[in-house]
């Protein structure tokens, strides 16, 4: 049972990272649909959120998902019932790693070559994909690091 606690303890504070990168995730939805439906003047334009790569309501559905799966996944850091797999970590790495250069390659290129472009263009939704690839690369590490070798 001692063994359980220093993983338990290491387990809550990447709970507290992961919680941290979905928190902003989900300001990212929210501010996007008040955008949609109730424009305000302190946050950018909807379609500034918005890189039209899917329509918004398939978006939406899309990202309320992505958001269940996090919670769940942020849930089980904080009550210890993530169980470390060192090859989970790797696939969870190698994931993130794409993912997160992708999206800064087009980041990079929507803020040089491609500023014109709906897709590289599109910033603030790029910015978030960052969050997601963060919190894959997070989970990745976590796996990685305490799963058996």
């Amino acid at each position: 049972m001692s063994t359980q606690f220093p993983l338990k303890e290491k387990s809550t504070q990447y709970g507290y990272g992961l919680l941290a990168l979905l928190i902003l995730f989900c300001f990212r939805v929210g501010a996007q649909a008040l955008q949609r439906w109730a424009p305000v003047n302190f946050l950018p334009p909807f379609k500034n959120w918005h890189s039209g790569a899917l329509p918004y309501e398939l978006l939406l559905v899309s990202q309320f998902i992505i958001i269940a799966i996090c919670v769940t996944l942020v849930v089980r850091f904080f009550k210890n019932g993530i169980f470390p797999n060192r090859k989970t970590g790797q696939i969870y790495l190698l994931i993130g790693i794409v993912y997160f250069s992708v999206m800064l390659f087009r980041m990079t290129a929507g803020l040089t070559f491609a500023r014109d472009h709906v897709w590289f263009g599109a910033i603030i939704p790029t910015l978030f994909h960052l969050v997601l690839a963060a919190f894959v690369l997070l989970m990745g590490h976590f796996h990685y690091k305490f799963g058996a070798k």
